[in-house]
C-alpha cells in the first residue's frame, strides 16, 4: 500500500498514538531505563502483548457496528455503563493534570520561567478548551500524523546516536529487579499502568472512530484496524527507545529524576542533547512539549466526549442517534453543551489538582499511572464482553487461537491487578 494512502487512512489510531506517547513513553519509559537499565524492558513488552487485544476491540467493534464501545456497555447491562462512568469521573481529573503537569513542565523548560508552573498549565489548558470549543479538532488530527512522525524519526536518530557513542549497553550492566520489593512492585505497577495507555482509552478510540463518519462494515473494520495497528507498533517502537536512551545515558550515572517539574523536565530534554549534542537542544525541547501537548489535547478530548456519547444515550433509552446527526436535533445540541460543560469542569479540577502536586511531579503521576493498573482487567473484561454480544457477528468475535490468546491476556490482567491489591493492602 502507497504511503500517501497509508497517511490518508491515519486518523484515530494516531490520536491514540498521541494519547499513549506521553507520560507513559516519555515519562515512564525513560525513567525506567534511568532507575533500572534494561531490567524493565520485559514489562513492557508484556504490557503491550496483554492489552493488545483490547485496545483493538474498540475500533473493530466501531467499525464494525458503527457504535462506540460505550454503546457495547449499556447493551452489556447499565450496571456497566454506569460503572464505567463512575470511574470515568473519579479518574478523569487526576488524569488529565497528570498529562498537563509534564506539558507545563516542558513548556517552562523551552520558554523559560516567565510564569509558573501552575500559571503554564492554565495557559495550556485555556489553549486546548479553546480549540476543541471551537472546533479546530480536525485540523489538528490532521498535524498529529506529521508531529508523530516527527518525534519517531527524532526518537530513532537519537537511539542510534547514543549507541554510537556509548554501545548498546550501560558501562554498569542491568539491574536485578527484585520482583517482591517495595520499590520493584510500585515502579512496575506505575509503569505497567499506562503503558501504552489505559485500556479505558479505547472506549475513546472508539468515539474517534465514530466521527469519521464512515460507512460501517468490513471494510471499515479493517481500515480502523490498520490505522491502530500502525499507532500500536509506533508505541512499542518508542517506549523501548526511550527506555533504552534513560538506560545509556543516565543509568549507573548516579542520578535520578527529580521530582521537582521543572527540573525534571529539563533533565528530560538533556537526554536527547546528550545523545545528539548541544544543537538539538532546542529542536528536542520543541519536540518533546508538542508530544505532551498532543498527548493533552487528546485527554482533554476523549473524557469530554465520553459524556457528551452518555447524555445521548441516556436520553435516547436503548435507540441512541447516530453521532452524525448531531446538528439535526435539539438533543445533539443539548450533547454539545454537555460537551463544553465536561471540558470545563475536567480543566478547573486539574488545574486545582496541579496547584498542590506541582513540587512533586512524581508522586502525581505515579498515583494516576497506579489507578490504571488496577482498574485495568474491569476495563478489559468489559472491552470482550461486547465484542462477545449481539451486535457482532460470530465471523468477527474473537475465536480460536485469538481467543484463546485474549483469555490469557485477560487473565494475566486480573492476576497481576489482585497480586496488587493483596500485597498493598491485605499482605
Amino acid at each position: 500500500m502507497k504511503l500517501t494512502k497509508i497517511m490518508a487512512l491515519l486518523g484515530p489510531g494516531i490520536v491514540w498514538a498521541a494519547t499513549s506517547i506521553g507520560v507513559s513513553h516519555i515519562v515512564q519509559s525513560t525513567r525506567a531505563g534511568a532507575d533500572f537499565g534494561f531490567a524493565l524492558l520485559g514489562f513492557i513488552l508484556l504490557a503491550h502483548v496483554v492489552k493488545y487485544p483490547f485496545f483493538l476491540f474498540g475500533p473493530k467493534y466501531s467499525g464494525l457496528t458503527g457504535k462506540s464501545l460505550l454503546d457495547g456497555y449499556r447493551s452489556v447491562g447499565k450496571w456497566a455503563f454506569y460503572l464505567f462512568l463512575g470511574l470515568t469521573f473519579i479518574t478523569m481529573f487526576f488524569v488529565q493534570s497528570g498529562v498537563t503537569i509534564v506539558t507545563a513542565a516542558l513548556a517552562m523548560n523551552l520558554f523559560g520561567d516567565v510564569l509558573s508552573l501552575s500559571q503554564w498549565a492554565a495557559v495550556i489548558l485555556g489553549i486546548v478548551c479553546a480549540v476543541l470549543i471551537i472546533g479546530h479538532y480536525k485540523l489538528l488530527n490532521t498535524l498529529l500524523k506529521w508531529m508523530m512522525l516527527v518525534l519517531v524519526i527524532c526518537s530513532i536518530i537519537a537511539w542510534f546516536a547514543a549507541v554510537g557513542r556509548l554501545g548498546f549497553s550501560p558501562a554498569e550492566g542491568a539491574a536485578t529487579i527484585e520482583i517482591g520489593s517495595v520499590a520493584g512492585i510500585a515502579f512496575i505497577v506505575a509503569l505497567i499502568g499506562w503503558m501504552p495507555t489505559a485500556i479505558e482509552v479505547s472506549v475513546w478510540h472508539s468515539l474517534w472512530i465514530l466521527s469519521r463518519g464512515a460507512k460501517p462494515g468490513p471494510e471499515n473494520a479493517k481500515n480502523a484496524t490498520l490505522d491502530f495497528n500502525i499507532g500500536y507498533a509506533a508505541s512499542l517502537l518508542l517506549a523501548i527507545i526511550f527506555l533504552w536512551l534513560g538506560a545509556l545515558l543516565m543509568f549507573g550515572q548516579g542520578e535520578g529524576f527529580a521530582n521537582s517539574a521543572a527540573a525534571f523536565a529539563g533533565q528530560l530534554v538533556g537526554i536527547y542533547s546528550n545523545a545528539l549534542g548541544d544543537w538539538s537542544w532546542l529542536l528536542m525541547a520543541i519536540v518533546t512539549f508538542v508530544a505532551l501537548f498532543s498527548s493533552t489535547f487528546a485527554v482533554a478530548d476523549g473524557f469530554p466526549q465520553v459524556w457528551k456519547r452518555a447524555y445521548q444515550l441516556t436520553q435516547a433509552h436503548d435507540a441512541p442517534l447516530p453521532l452524525d446527526s448531531a446538528n439535526k436535533s435539539q438533543h445533539a445540541r443539548n450533547g454539545n453543551l454537555v460537551y463544553i460543560a465536561a471540558i470545563g469542569i475536567l480543566a478547573l479540577g486539574s488545574w486545582w489538582i496541579i496547584s498542590d502536586f506541582s513540587a512533586d511531579i512524581t508522586a502525581l503521576l505515579d498515583f494516576v499511572t497506579t489507578v490504571s493498573f488496577v482498574s485495568a482487567p474491569i476495563y478489559a473484561w468489559l472491552n470482550y464482553k461486547v465484542m462477545m454480544g449481539a451486535d457482532v457477528d460470530a465471523q468477527y468475535k474473537p475465536q480460536g487461537i485469538f481467543r484463546i490468546y485474549t483469555l490469557c491476556c485477560l487473565s494475566i490482567l486480573t492476576l497481576f491487578s489482585g497480586y496488587y491489591v493483596f500485597w498493598k493492602f491485605l499482605a
